[in-house]
């Protein structure tokens, strides 16, 4: 397959397109940007990963139509290629994402051309992904209301009794079920099996995953890619000459998140000696794939792979800390060089936790970072609250460990979307909501689409819609529009009362029919979300109004800070900061896939700040790593030493 030939004008076109004024593409970057033949790309936090893909894309996008009507495929795990494409390369927009291209999550495109596709003709209905909570809450409720899986319910609320310590619920029990390869039940980490897969609780657990996607249509998220991986088992080739015909180019970002089936699914979609295909990601940076999953192994770039190592984010004081943390232990250059703002490192012991967050608001003062509009956060690795040892929360007493987390779905998750479409404008999200909310709740007072004799389907609720219900759903929708406050009570009301009007015509049911449905789809969310963030987990500066915001290191992956306090936290009898002292020397690796994982936590937290990097420890850890703190400032806060201030 020929490469493009990418002319000196070109480049100095894009540079003026996507970097600041008089700024140029490093020497790696205009490498990548100039090679059209598969490979990996392995990028350091900070070196314009994003830009450069974004180059190749606008270089894409001068060529289009591209030969054949082929198009071009990105992929990564969130929409921010999307966002930053209408952002940056807006004048191109329109050509990158419309058709014959794809643009968007991995999860998306799975779902949308292979593994529903497969699911219907599998089970023949429409099935919904859903969380891992809704998930379990749906299993409950069928293990209690049938009798063929009263074996398994007796068996997991027994070992709950018995082992459920470590969670905060029984739902949360039943999110740690599943079934290995070989059919045996196992539940979280626990290396003991939970039932064999000649025993009726595995046995009744697989049946009840079928169940629930018959004749629920729920599937847990996850489960997309064990079924499309399904699906091309038994159409291997026809997949293949469809993606490898219709997208030329291939660009999948943060490649290193990608558990091991994800990454088979897509290399055998997209075969590389057929289509070029891009793998773009830093294998170190790996922390969504689980710390105890034995089964999955970590992506490593090829031994060609084409480097982004020189790092325009942080000064070359906080590239040194962060070179020891990498696998290969080569060394991040930055291309700002040395920056006079070393590192600091806030000591404290017990009685001095809580005062961590005021002495970075100080040393922020100190440092002359006065600007109340940049970005100051405080991150951890566990967030947990009740969890033994420290956590985010054992520094502020107002961090809220369920702020932030997925929308559930069920009946208030639903409303939180159509309040947030309505916020943004989204009337079509809001009325796809709508119906989308409306199917769910047929289904549990069991109406059926009369055509079909099966559950009502989007497109069959709208049919519904406009032949009988016309003028109440019209009048719903208009109503939702003219709202002048989109807070969930406010949403509630017209929904619920025409829902309630529409059941009524197809059931002779009793207007109480919320109080019919599942108690687990009427659940609030364990969070209070309103459409959009509310900004929890902020804590004020006084003295100048800066805002420090309060969130994990997983939640903050990918952004960058003006400043970052990385706060050491507690997991399974050790924490963090312990776990990675023998990167720098101290101490040798455990055998526990957590050293690794730790290493990962700890290297993309502090890699966020552009400017400064904090970061908080408790005195034994300090007395127990000094020999790792020795080219940093250090604050102490502790009664029996003198404070030092940087």
């Amino acid at each position: 397959m020929a490469e493009l030939q990418i002319s000196d004008f070109e480049i100095q076109e894009t540079e003026r397109l996507l970097l600041p004024s008089e700024c140029h593409f490093d020497e790696d970057a205009i490498q990548v940007i100039r090679h059209w033949k598969s490979t990996d790309v392995s990028a350091c936090p900070g070196s314009g990963k994003t830009t450069v893909l974004l180059a190749k894309l606008k270089l894409l996008a001068d060529r289009m139509p591209l030969d054949k009507g082929a198009g071009i495929c990105v992929l990564s795990h969130t929409n921010v290629a999307v966002n930053e494409i209408k952002f940056k390369l807006s004048e191109y927009a329109g050509k990158i994402m419309g058709y014959p291209n794809y643009v968007g999550t991995i999860q998306s495109f799975i779902d949308k051309f292979v593994a529903l596709p497969y699911i219907r003709q599998k089970v023949e209905r429409t099935v919904q992904p859903v969380d891992n909570r809704t998930y379990a809450q749906h299993m409950l409720h069928k293990m209690s209301c049938m009798r063929r899986y009263a074996k398994l319910e007796y068996a997991v609320k027994n070992s709950y009794q018995i082992f459920g310590n470590g969670y905060s619920d029984l739902v949360e029990y039943v999110q740690a079920l599943y079934l290995r390869k070989d059919g045996a039940l196992c539940i979280g980490k626990q290396k003991k099996l939970f039932a064999g897969s000649d025993k009726p609780s595995a046995e009744q657990f697989r049946i009840l995953e079928y169940d629930l996607l018959v004749n629920d249509g729920i599937m847990r998220f996850r489960d997309s890619f064990k079924y499309a991986e399904e699906a091309i088992c038994e159409l291997a080739t026809q997949y293949a000459d469809l993606f490898n015909l219709r997208f030329k180019y291939v660009f999948i970002d943060e490649y290193q998140d990608c558990f091991e089936l994800q990454r088979n699914v897509l290399n055998k979609l997209f075969d590389p000696d057929k289509c070029v295909v891009f793998h773009i990601g830093d294998s170190d940076q790996a922390i969504y794939n689980n710390s105890s999953d034995n089964d999955n192994v970590d992506w490593c770039p090829s031994e060609d792979a084409l480097p982004l190592s020189l790092s325009r984010r942080y000064g070359q004081e906080i590239a040194n800390i962060l070179s020891p943390l990498r696998r290969s232990k080569d060394t991040i250059t930055s291309a700002i060089g040395e920056t006079a703002q070393k590192p600091v490192l806030i000591i404290y012991d017990n009685d001095s936790i809580k005062h961590v967050p005021e002495k970075f608001i100080s040393i922020l003062e100190k440092r002359g970072l006065h600007d109340p509009s940049g970005v100051y956060k405080a991150i951890g690795f566990r967030k947990k609250e009740g969890s033994a040892g420290i956590n985010i929360g054992s520094y502020w007493d107002a961090f809220d460990g369920g702020s932030g987390s997925a929308k559930e779905f069920n009946y208030w998750g639903t409303i939180d979307e159509i309040c947030c479409g309505l916020q943004r404008g989204e009337l079509c999200r809001v009325e796809s909501s709508a119906r989308k909310l409306l199917c769910r709740i047929l289904h549990y007072v069991a109406v059926k689409d009369a055509k079909t004799g099966k559950d009502y389907t989007m497109s069959g609720i709208r049919t519904a819609l406009n032949e009988k219900y016309n003028d109440i759903y019209r009048a719903c929708m208009i109503e939702l529009s003219h709202l002048a406050c989109y807070e969930r009570a406010s949403v509630d009301a017209p929904l619920r009362d025409m829902i309630t009007r529409i059941v009524a015509g197809e059931t002779q049911y009793p207007v109480d029919i919320f109080n019919s449905i599942p108690a687990h789809f009427m659940e609030e969310p364990r969070e209070n979300l309103q459409g959009i963030s509310n900004n929890e987990n902020i804590l004020i500066d006084p003295l100048r109004g800066r805002k420090i915001q309060f969130d994990t290191v997983h939640g903050v992956k990918g952004e960058t800070h003006d400043a970052t306090l990385y706060l050491e936290t507690d997991y399974i009898r050790s924490s963090d900061i312990i776990r990675i002292l023998h990167c720098y020397g101290i101490g040798k690796p455990g055998a526990s896939p957590l050293y690794d994982y730790s290493r990962k936590i700890v290297y993309v937290g502090m890699s966020r700040p552009r400017k400064l990097l904090c970061v908080a420890i408790r005195d034994k850890t300090y007395e127990r790593g000094k020999k790792a703190f020795l080219n940093w400032d250090k604050v102490f806060l502790l009664k029996s030493k003198q404070k030092y201030d940087p």
